[in-house]
């Protein structure tokens, strides 16, 4: 049993019936979130990555104009301000 579950479990032994039921559906529907969102996501990549996500967005800034301001910041300094 991890940590998590551990204190999960304990705090459940806590709490009156009414309070631990509150807790109890508010960790499902954590679950169910996480599970929702996992599978929303599709499938990753050996690095974690939604598969096809680097070649859906490659060029997408392609033919966009980079001006540079005309008033630019200032240089960084390696001088305390």
């Amino acid at each position: 049993m991890s940590a998590i579950a551990q204190e999960l479990d304990a705090t459940l032994a806590e709490l009156d019936e009414a309070s631990a039921a509150a807790l109890e559906r508010l960790v499902r529907d954590a679950v169910e979130l996480a599970k929702a969102r996992r599978q929303a996501a599709g499938p990753l990549n050996e690095l974690g990555w939604p598969t096809g996500f680097f070649e859906k967005y490659a060029g997408s800034l392609e033919g966009d104009d980079w001006e540079e301001a005309e008033d630019p910041p200032p240089a960084p300094s390696l001088e305390p301000a």
